[in-house]
């Protein structure tokens, strides 16, 4: 595991978010079976289905460490990205270390329609906002408490937070950030991305660039 890998030279607490399951018992027994394995977790969570957005933020807002990552439940990516990723906001003394996905992401295990969405994104964010940043949208980043504020003063409680805190925070220029390249597991399955969900996000798109201030 992850834990075991870093457990040396970096002291690791983990943060899991319960957005709105109810399926509490079973996500308990699991948080009891972790702990007595050793490894530091903190289970915290809340009624309603917000968003992954705002669970990312109700998370990072517990954390206490000076440095914090986030990422997906099942871990999609390798342990040595998310060490890699520690490393640059320590060693590199980075703001924001932001996971980058390298053009093998787009293998044959994702669709069709997720590879039209994710390039047609990329192209307009390089091309059309003329962002150095491409690839906002991946499910590994970290930073400091100087990145940690900036990440909090999102809103979007979707999908398009990644957006909304890179493009915001690339305003500030007193916010050091560097891409990090990041690799995902073999097997890792992609979600998909229903009409309507879209919809929403197209909407939260305009608002960041046509509202949102740094």
């Amino acid at each position: 595991m992850f834990h075991d890998v870093a457990k040396d030279k970096y002291r690791l607490r983990f943060i899991l978010v319960n957005d709105g399951s109810h399926n509490v018992v079973s996500i308990l027994q699991q948080v009891d079976f972790i702990k007595e394995n050793g490894i530091l977790i903190d289970y915290i969570g809340y009624d309603k289905n917000m968003g992954k957005g705002y669970a990312l933020r109700y998370g990072v807002m517990a954390s206490k460490s000076k440095y914090t990552l986030y990422t997906d439940i099942d871990f999609p990516f390798t342990n040595e990205s998310m060490l890699s990723v520690i490393r640059f906001l320590i060693d590199e003394t980075c703001d924001v270390a932001l996971g980058y996905r390298a053009e093998n992401y787009y293998k044959d295990t994702m669709s069709f329609y997720r590879k039209v969405l994710s390039r047609t994104f990329r192209w307009f964010i390089k091309n059309i906002l003329k962002m150095s940043i491409t690839d906002t949208q991946c499910g590994l980043k970290g930073f400091n408490e100087k990145g940690k504020k900036k990440f909090l003063a999102t809103s979007i409680n979707r999908y398009l937070f990644d957006f909304e805190f890179i493009y915001t925070t690339g305003k500030d220029k007193s916010v050091n950030m560097k891409p990090v390249e990041v690799k995902l597991k073999d097997g890792i399955a992609f979600s998909k991305m229903r009409i309507k969900i879209l919809i929403q996000e197209i909407f939260n798109l305009l608002r960041v660039l046509l509202f949102q201030k740094n």
